[in-house]
């Protein structure tokens, strides 16, 4: 098997996939054609919410940040938007959106901000906060909301089968293809990818040059656009907001479940769902069947059933790519050829770090090391654990503040850059356990890369090949084994051609084999492109075989360093890293 790839193979999608978006249109057209009066007014109200579980959808499944003020948003663009078109014409109307989802847009953009200080649970809590700040604050203020009877909002006069109910619909409907549109081709995008790694792995995207701040604002400000839009919507198709109670916290925790029960994985699963909590309890009421206790009962069963279908398609995904996983493990490595672009033209600079000292409260993890790797010089960094070694590593690429000491790349002092901006530079690295986003395919994690250009992708291309994971290049990295992931991370690594690359214990969860094969496509790659190579490793066999200068740390101090063979011989090195006794000792 002798071949470079020289650009993307597209990969053919089932024609399955188009079941359930074909389905949902349908089900909402077939609405539009057969519904009765009565009933177009629940498939409204269906589609403002779905609207609402699809701005959740966003931040949730991209950067696992769950907002729970949703509802409080939504109500707030309702009733902007009514108080701004209040007995106005078509001016005031586009005015109206304007303000509303402008409003709700910027609040947005402002907990994405806030979601770099605090995340997780705590930006739940801040989130909840927020909803009834909004609920205790500005729910109360009768100007704004209209008070008991509401403000009217104007709808289409019209009569007979298409009537006023049926236009609101259609108008809605049309709304809710848009957005859905919108949303489906951003997914389809590698903003995705690079909005899932900064949400899944903070660390990763920083080291692909991302600016996490940019793209968490990004998406809490398309996830508020929507929201707005949702907010208009309500407006809209009532006539009047609906009541403030149902812009209330409980409804935050109901409009949350919708893409919690969807399974965030499509677009079409949330209307789904949403359709189903608002259409079928209104059908049942008949019974005499409670309709909060009908909706509870359909999203649970929304949320077991998506979780089933989430384990049964990964197990059927796992078992047809597991025989790919393992021919490609027995493929011998193409002969490596020169690649046909280099990202970065110019000569490869020194990394330099002089006298750095890193402390955590009281402990000095690192004292005073000094540290060069120039271009084409291979240096490994060898000791015990809790030696220093990964935060020295650290301390230069820019992950931990120094507590002193300085760091310049190519004579430019790079000290007090942040990580991204350091990686941009050409200070690429890996970790001690791969960073990389689990539910993206191998591809689209290479694809994260800041200023990613066609040649970028080339370059991705023949580096998977000669890695040998271009065979599971759109499989899910969660489903490969640990020491695929380590290969996979160093190709990332690699993508925008390195300045220096800094390896964490690269040959971790490898066999005696691949370690071999590793240490010889990079001694390849590196002799044609002349980047420097500061690594961490415990296995001597790759040390020996890759490195041409060793340091040894203790301690967080540097005891000795030199050339491979010299420093092995030192009786320091050799008794803290194996233990042996010197002849004095004995």
């Amino acid at each position: 098997m002798t071949q470079a790839v020289v650009g993307r193979q597209p990969t053919a999608k089932p024609a399955t996939r188009l079941l359930l978006p074909i389905g949902v249109f349908a089900l909402g057209f077939g609405g539009f054609l057969f519904l009765p009066n009565y009933l177009l007014y629940i498939g409204c109200t269906a589609m403002w919410m779905g609207l609402v579980g699809l701005a959740m959808y966003l931040p949730m499944a991209a950067l696992r940040e769950l907002p729970l003020n949703a509802a409080a948003l939504t109500g707030l663009a309702a009733y902007l938007f009514a108080f701004v078109v209040h007995h106005g014409g078509a001016g005031q109307w586009f005015l109206g959106v304007a303000v509303a989802v402008g409003t709700i847009t910027a609040a947005s953009a402002l907990a994405g901000l806030g979601s770099l200080a605090v995340t997780g649970l705590y930006f739940a809590v801040v989130s909840l906060v927020v909803q009834v700040g909004i609920e205790k604050t500005i729910f109360p203020i009768g100007q704004l909301t209209g008070g008991a009877g509401g403000r009217g909002v104007a709808q289409p006069d019209l009569h007979g089968w298409f009537g006023t109910n049926r236009a609101v619909y259609l108008i809605a409907g049309l709304t809710c293809l848009v957005v859905s549109g919108v949303v489906w081709y951003v997914k389809q995008t590698r903003l995705v990818s690079m909005w899932v790694l900064t949400g899944h792995q903070p660390e990763g995207a920083d080291a692909v040059g991302l600016f996490r701040p940019v793209h968490k604002v990004v998406v809490f400000a398309l996830s508020g656009v929507v929201v707005g839009i949702a907010g208009v919507l309500a407006a809209f198709v009532n006539g009047t907001p609906p009541p403030v109670f149902q812009f209330s916290i409980i409804w935050s925790v109901i409009l949350l479940a919708i893409p919690l029960a969807s399974g965030m994985r499509t677009v079409s699963a949330v209307w789904l769902v949403a359709a189903g909590f608002t259409v079928i309890p209104n059908l049942l009421e008949s019974h005499r069947i409670n309709p909060n206790l009908l909706s509870g009962a359909i999203l649970l069963l929304a949320l077991v059933s998506a979780r089933v279908q989430a384990a049964f398609v990964a197990r059927l995904r796992r078992d047809s790519t597991t025989w790919e996983i393992q021919q490609v493990m027995g493929y011998a490595r193409p002969a490596l050829e020169p690649p046909e672009i280099s990202v970065v033209d110019c000569p490869s600079m020194a990394l330099v770090g002089e006298g750095i000292g890193v402390s955590f409260g009281g402990v000095r993890a690192v004292d005073l090391v000094d540290v060069r790797v120039g271009p084409g010089q291979r240096v490994a960094i060898m000791g015990s654990n809790g030696a220093g070694k990964t935060t020295l590593i650290n301390a230069l690429s820019g992950f931990v503040p120094l507590s002193q000491g300085k760091v310049s790349l190519g004579g430019t002092d790079i000290t007090d850059l942040a990580p991204y901006a350091r990686a941009r530079l050409g200070l690429s690295r890996t970790f001690q356990l791969p960073k990389l986003a689990e539910v993206l395919t191998v591809r689209q994690n290479l694809e994260t890369w800041h200023g990613y250009s066609p040649e970028m992708e080339e370059r991705a291309e023949w580096l998977m090949e000669h890695f040998w994971v271009s065979s599971v290049a759109d499989v899910p990295v969660d489903m490969l084994s640990f020491g695929f992931r380590r290969r996979v991370e160093l190709v990332r690594s690699l993508v925008c051609r390195p300045e220096v690359l800094l390896l964490d214990e690269p040959v971790g969860g490898l066999e005696d084999e691949e370690v071999a094969r590793l240490i010889e496509i990079l001694l390849d790659l590196q002799e044609m492109e002349g980047w420097g190579l500061l690594l961490i490793e415990h296995n001597l066999d790759f040390v020996k075989g890759v490195a041409d200068h060793l340091m040894v740390m203790q301690n967080g101090t540097l005891i000795t360093e030199g050339r491979l063979a010299e420093v092995w011989e030192d009786d320091r090195v050799r008794r803290i890293y194996l233990g042996e006794t010197t002849p004095a000792q004995v």
